[in-house]
């Protein structure tokens, strides 16, 4: 899957040089999370991405970074400390500005204890300075449960180049039902951000947190789900 996705992103790239963009992002942020969970081990990572967009609105892409999970010697340890990631898809617009998309993911895990992978595919709509989206897997992290995610997010656009975005989404499905199986719960997350760029270097300043309690919360080193600030300075070449 990784060779395929490299030979056809390397054709595309080459094929319509003259006709798309091919851009690559370095990252760097003080923790990776992602749906308001945190994969670093509560510290930085450092991320990288290519990607070939056509001018008829298709797209391809890799994407890795750092990651770490659980703590070395956890029974649930697997072993993961890169996540590496491929995706396509297409996006469009009609004529009264209405945007939509789909995506398609492969996410990897290389050099794991045992076989976490899995694909996802997504839908997005927006208008304006909204957007909405909608996830699903039927095999999250290989445990053969089903995952979805809604999101949507809106963005104000402030004095001074600084954008201000809320964003709102909800995880849920079979992998959350099954508690005692997954260890996962159904949960809703929310993120307040300040985005501005600085010449060719782009800043992000979150706050991520979540409304899991009890047993489900978790305020530690690793995949935590508490609130928390988190920054993010990346550049695009």
């Amino acid at each position: 899957m990784k060779r395929i996705s490299f030979v056809l992103l390397s054709t595309l790239g080459c094929a319509g040089l003259a006709h798309a963009d091919i851009s690559s992002t370095l990252a760097l942020t003080s923790e990776y999370q992602t749906r308001g969970i945190g994969y670093s081990g509560n510290k930085p990572a450092l991320s990288l991405s290519l990607d070939w967009t056509g001018d008829s609105g298709a797209f391809v892409g890799s994407w890795a970074s750092s990651t770490d999970s659980f703590k070395s010697g956890d029974p649930y340890d697997d072993g993961a400390k890169i996540e590496w990631d491929f995706y396509g898809g297409y996006n469009g617009q009609l004529e009264n500005g209405l945007r939509y998309g789909v995506i398609g993911y492969y996410y990897s895990f290389p050099s794991t204890n045992y076989n976490i992978n899995y694909t996802e595919v997504g839908a997005s709509l927006g208008y304006g300075n909204f957007n909405s989206y909608f996830y699903y897997t039927p095999d999250l992290i290989s445990s053969s449960r089903a995952s979805r995610y809604l999101a949507a997010d809106y963005t104000f656009n402030l004095p001074l180049d600084v954008n201000l975005t809320f964003l709102a989404g909800h995880a849920y499905g079979d992998y959350y039902r099954r508690r005692d199986e997954t260890g996962g719960h159904e949960y809703t997350t929310w993120e307040v951000a300040l985005k501005r760029s600085f010449g060719p270097i782009d800043t992000k300043l979150s706050w991520v947190d979540t409304d899991l309690s009890g047993r489900f919360y978790n305020d530690g080193e690793y995949l935590r789900n508490d609130g928390r600030l988190i920054f993010a300075v990346s550049h695009t070449f």
